[in-house]
């Protein structure tokens, strides 16, 4: 690809802002464009998630932007993040725009919150409600009581556990591994929510559990807060005093019962068919044996083994092993959500992820690797590799 990431923004992470989902885009947005070293007014496109509240045309007004050339959305949330990019990515080289900022503004935890259930299905006049009323979605599921991800997410863990025969207690090491050594990774980030909190594996363990096999430590983080990211062609980053890092591949990727929850297809022990990450190396020129640092989607802890597995990082079954060994972890074969990732930075739909790879790459992340390629999936619903320029 020939476009670059030349700035990343964000405002603090929180559990309330006190501000506006529209103050807190605007100033993660001001924030990358810093960082870039450009001027507010060389921003003439933008892509957001369909999901988020500020519109671009609030954007476009609240920064007195003078014309978008350029302006797209992206369904399905956090999973869709490297499509995003991919989108922005795309507009560039079609000459619809030259510098685009994808943003997004969460009051996750002040104010809608996506873990809870009556977001989907509420009460009315003694009757229950479907709020999701199209397929695909919960409207088959919600009325059973599968309600939130972390519910629908248990039942990946179910389908893994059993087709690869790992006793409850394997589990619970395997995943264990991942938010302990992932919090750890926060101890050091001063950007992460939890960043004073130490998590040992005997307190994981005495984490209740949430929705079997699942524990408490097992799900990520609600967050307030801001981010933003500044996408060029690699030509104009070229001319900019910041430290950019170039866009390798990036891809959207859906198949038949993937999203936005993956609970109507076969073979539930997986996220992604093996072709969709043999298309994204490809396009990269790189193989997952060349990949320094990863950041793998966790909005549940089952997502790592499960992304490790399906983009052949290790061996089908092989992710027990690796995770309890340690090879996530620092001086491991792949460091893995080197910021702490979704269940110990924040919850911020992926854009923070995309920043610790970039961060990674300029030499920046308190919690470095040598690094020349970092490897970032979104459920498989999207993924990306990102090079040091």
């Amino acid at each position: 690809m020939t476009t670059s990431i030349a700035g990343i923004g964000q405002t603090e992470f929180s559990v309330r802002s006190g501000r506006s989902e529209l103050q807190l885009a605007i100033e993660a947005i001001k924030a990358a464009v810093a960082d870039a070293g450009i001027d507010i007014d060389e921003i003439d496109g933008l892509v957001r998630y369909t999901w988020d509240n500020t519109t671009e045309a609030a954007i476009l007004n609240a920064l007195g932007l003078p014309r978008l050339t350029y302006y797209g959305e992206t369904e399905f949330g956090g999973v869709n993040c490297c499509g995003a990019i991919a989108q922005a990515c795309a507009a560039i080289e079609a000459g619809l725009a030259s510098c685009i900022v994808f943003y997004r503004a969460l009051n996750a935890r002040s104010g809608t919150r996506y873990g809870r259930g009556d977001r989907i299905l509420s009460e009315e006049n003694g009757q229950l409600v479907n709020r999701q009323m199209e397929p695909p979605g919960d409207v088959y599921s919600a009325p059973f009581g599968l309600l939130v991800p972390g519910q629908h997410h248990a039942l990946y863990a179910r389908a893994y556990l059993d087709h690869y025969g790992l006793s409850d207690d394997q589990c619970a090491e395997m995943l264990g591994s991942i938010a302990v050594t992932q919090r750890a990774y926060a101890n050091a980030n001063p950007r992460a929510l939890l960043r004073e909190r130490e998590l040992t594996m005997e307190q994981y363990l005495a984490g209740r559990i949430i929705s079997e096999p699942l524990r408490l430590y097992d799900y990520c983080l609600e967050t307030d807060g801001a981010m933003a990211i500044v996408i060029t062609s690699k030509e104009k980053a070229k001319s900019l005093r910041s430290r950019t890092v170039d866009v390798l591949a990036a891809q959207q990727y859906v198949h038949p019962g993937s999203v936005p929850m993956f609970l109507y297809a076969e073979d539930t022990h997986r996220l992604v068919p093996p072709e969709a990450g043999e298309i994204l190396f490809r396009r990269a020129g790189v193989s997952a044996q060349e990949i320094d640092v990863a950041m793998f989607y966790d909005a549940t802890s089952i997502m790592v083994p499960m992304a490790l597995e399906d983009f052949g990082f290790v061996e089908r079954g092989g992710a027990h092993d690796f995770l309890t060994s340690g090879g996530n972890g620092p001086g491991g074969r792949l460091p893995i959500n080197t910021h702490g990732g979704l269940l110990s930075e924040g919850y911020f739909h992926g854009l923070n992820s995309i920043a610790e790879a970039v961060r990674q790459l300029r030499g920046e992340s308190p919690n470095q690797v040598d690094c020349e390629t970092a490897f970032m999936t979104l459920r498989g619903a999207s993924s990306m590799i990102l090079g040091r320029a």
